[in-house]
């Protein structure tokens, strides 16, 4: 997999034009554009690429509103394939975490934002035992660690080398959801950055030698139940010839049921929108931030 083709959503208030730009693909009908606070609201992200806006059932604004007036804590954990195509995107988050950093402190916090890291190929590994890091620039060093890792096609916690396309997302948003140290639901927004090109195996089963632990549905439900909201960077095209799709759970159902996005409030852009810099990490991902921070979390369907 040398392809790129990432997906990451929001309604990318920061960035407007540049999102605009991206074509991103999404499930809604119309174009897209913030939703109004109050009744069902809905957070929608806006496209021109033919597919319109995806809407998201936000379930309003709580009254919080804008970021000066609200007191939510923000946390905020990477789930990011480590495979041997996604070493350019891990140099690039690297490369602007810092001003992602500062951006997502420029919303008038209250307190400090809290960051964790879980990486996977076809097993997972939580970084910094699945505690908050100490600062920024230490979760830098670990990115540019885990994009040099890459290279070597094996699996994280070690063991036989990657030698298929299906990535194991589902027990990365999974673990991301139940073990990190989040701060209280009730006063904290809770985000995961979850990266793939490829598509997912569905647990429980063995695959490549490795057990994989959780169905799509479990872990929907463990995200929901924790109320963590997942915005993706995810590809539509993948595998030996780059020209199956691994749109499943990103840009199209499983089994009719919602995107993981979809389900969790978040969204989802194109890779390779990000790698060609048309879409701005350091935009996207505190832009994310500003348009969930004290909303209501989506009424699970």
């Amino acid at each position: 997999m040398t392809r790129h083709e990432l997906a990451f959503g929001t309604s990318f208030l920061v960035a407007l034009v540049l999102f605009a730009c991206s074509g991103a693909d999404d499930t809604g009908g119309g174009n897209g554009a913030p939703g109004g606070a109050g009744g069902s609201g809905g957070l929608a992200l806006g496209g021109t690429g033919g597919g319109g806006g995806i809407g998201i059932d936000a379930g309003g604004d709580s009254g919080g509103g804008a970021s000066g007036a609200c007191n939510q804590a923000v946390d905020i954990v990477f789930s990011m394939d480590v495979s041997t195509s996604m070493g350019p995107f891990l140099n690039k988050l690297a490369d602007e975490i810092e001003a992602v950093d500062a951006a997502v402190k420029a919303l008038n916090l209250k307190v400090e934002p809290h960051y964790g890291l879980v990486v996977f190929v076809d097993d997972t590994l939580f970084a910094n035992t699945a505690q908050p890091y100490l600062d920024v620039k230490t979760l830098k060093t670990d990115f540019k660690s885990w994009a040099s890792f890459t290279s070597s096609n094996n699996q994280p916690s070690g063991g036989n080398q990657n030698s298929t396309w299906p990535e194991n997302s589902l027990d990365s948003l999974y673990r991301a959801a139940k073990e990190f140290a989040w701060r209280p639901k009730a006063s904290t927004l809770r985000l995961v950055i979850h990266t793939t090109d490829d598509t997912f195996v569905q647990g429980p089963t063995t695959f490549n030698g490795v057990q994989i632990m959780h169905s799509y549905a479990e872990t929907v439900k463990q995200l929901q139940d924790e109320q963590v909201r997942v915005f993706g960077f995810a590809s539509k095209l993948g595998g030996p010839s780059e020209s199956d799709d691994v749109s499943q759970g990103w840009f199209s159902t499983v089994g009719g049921s919602p995107t993981i996005p979809n389900a969790t409030g978040g969204g989802v852009f194109q890779l390779d929108d990000v790698m060609s810099g048309t879409v701005s990490l350091s935009s996207a991902i505190p832009a994310a931030v500003k348009d969930t921070q004290c909303k209501p979390y989506p009424t699970p369907k």
